[in-house]
């Protein structure tokens, strides 16, 4: 019986891809060796050439074999850690150089960083404070648009060596929105005492952590592709909220008291509540229908993972 060879290839490809993020999901794999081995890809591209090249040789079957599957390990592989691991980016040391800016009046902030780490507070009042060092004698681009603060990086980039280091403090006084977006770094935010009629996060290759337990917030949405948001949920109100999971992960805290139920659409995609796996559209905690304070979220997720109430916390 003749074997169609493209099958055959595709098959085996798809059979390592799948292969390594189970055995990363199921096992206690070191994504800290898998991050290293995988810093050997070329190898992927040298086997599928040497396919190539013997594919009408004697060998053609043995390294069709090797050049469909390696290119497949490495593809799982970096499925696998890209969920788990925003980009080192911005690992470094403190800048020498500090600047601190600070102001009143603002009813809505805009943040982005690439290749850097931001640290987000609250402050008593209507008073925002900003500190930036940069270990590139670097300036992040600070504009005040009536009564919306901009805060963006300036020159950073993938291939250089310096790393922005940046604390914000927004007032507890009531803001529009809040817009956080984070390239290659990292994030971390307690909100405690914000007033947010809109919050929305946004990572690309990063890490996000954000603690909005005490926060009263309207709306959230959010995003994140090859990197992980991990949020704790308002206590407090009722509220809407939509996320979209691209090839990351999305952990959700839910505080004691909070009514939750979550929409899902796309695939594939991994969601467990409390540690466990959940295959339906829909999950809504007990009492949901009942509860004095609430929250509604849709979640879209290709390729990702979604953790509710996991195990270890957010």
């Amino acid at each position: 019986m003749a074997i169609n060879r493209r099958f055959l290839y595709a098959g085996l490809f798809l059979v390592a891809l799948g292969g390594v993020l189970v055995a990363v999901d199921l096992t206690a794999v070191d994504t800290t060796v898998l991050s290293s081995a995988l810093r050997l890809w070329p190898v992927a591209l040298i086997a599928l050439g040497v396919g190539i090249v013997l594919r009408r040789s004697r060998y053609a079957v043995a390294a069709g074999i090797v050049g469909a599957m390696l290119p497949g390990l490495v593809l799982g592989g970096g499925l696998a850690i890209a969920p788990r691991h925003g980009l080192d980016c911005a690992a470094g040391e403190l800048g020498s150089q500090q600047t601190t800016q600070s102001g009143s009046g603002v009813a809505a902030f805009q943040v982005g960083t690439s290749c850097g780490s931001i640290s987000i507070g609250t402050r008593p009042g209507d008073t925002w404070e900003f500190t930036s060092s940069s270990t590139a004698a670097r300036e992040p681009d600070v504009e005040l648009q009536g009564d919306m603060l901009q805060i963006s990086s300036t020159g950073a980039n993938l291939f250089e060596n310096g790393r922005d280091t940046w604390n914000l403090r927004l007032p507890t006084s009531r803001l529009a929105f809040v817009l956080v977006h984070v390239d290659a770094g990292h994030a971390t935010a307690d909100l405690a005492g914000a007033d947010i009629e809109q919050l929305m996060l946004t990572g690309n290759g990063a890490s996000m952590v954000v603690d909005a337990t005490a926060a009263k917030i309207g709306q959230l949405d959010g995003s994140v592709e090859f990197g992980w948001i991990r949020l704790h949920l308002p206590q407090q109100g009722e509220y809407t909220g939509s996320f979209r999971v691209d090839a990351g992960e999305l952990r959700l805290c839910q505080p004691f008291g909070l009514g939750l139920r979550v929409d899902f659409a796309g695939s594939p995609r991994e969601v467990r509540v409390n540690g466990l796996r959940f295959e339906g559209s829909t999950w809504e905690s007990d009492l949901f229908e009942t509860a004095s304070n609430k929250a509604e979220l849709n979640v879209k997720v290709n390729f990702g993972t979604v953790l509710i109430n996991p195990i270890g916390g957010c």
